[in-house]
């Protein structure tokens, strides 16, 4: 049986994919905040309505799909694929697959943070491999 966490994680997503931008928004905190794989590699989002522009354009155009979920408490850890997913990283910095952590709080996203391997998200999180 699958959390409560990594559910809301991929319902996220799924609305994101079919470009439902009220049904996204209410699902976010409206101080969650979303940060690169590398600083520096994109401005930060600071507030709801830019990790909404960000959540669409990543699941949108990139087709953005996540898989190989782990709940942790209250964050879930995952893989992000997508089409062009080595362009979301950094300029310059290709990466084959994004990992990304999110923090939930009362059943919304709360941060996004990304990673450009699965040994750094699995580190941030506090799990062994």
């Amino acid at each position: 049986m699958q959390s409560a966490n990594i559910d809301a994680v991929q319902h996220v997503y799924d609305l994101a994919r079919r470009g439902k931008r009220d049904d996204v928004r209410a699902l976010l905190r409206d101080d969650v905040t979303w940060h690169p794989a590398r600083e520096g590699a994109w401005r930060p989002c600071t507030n709801a309505d830019e990790v909404l522009r960000t959540i669409l354009w990543r699941a949108g155009v990139n087709r953005m799909r996540p898989s190989d979920f782990i709940d942790v408490g209250d964050r879930v850890v995952f893989q992000v694929r997508g089409r062009a997913v080595q362009r979301l990283g950094a300029k310059g910095l290709l990466f084959p697959k994004l990992f990304q952590i999110v923090a939930l709080r009362d059943g919304k996203a709360a941060s996004i943070q990304d990673y450009p391997t699965r040994a750094a998200a699995y580190e941030a999180a506090g799990l062994s491999r």
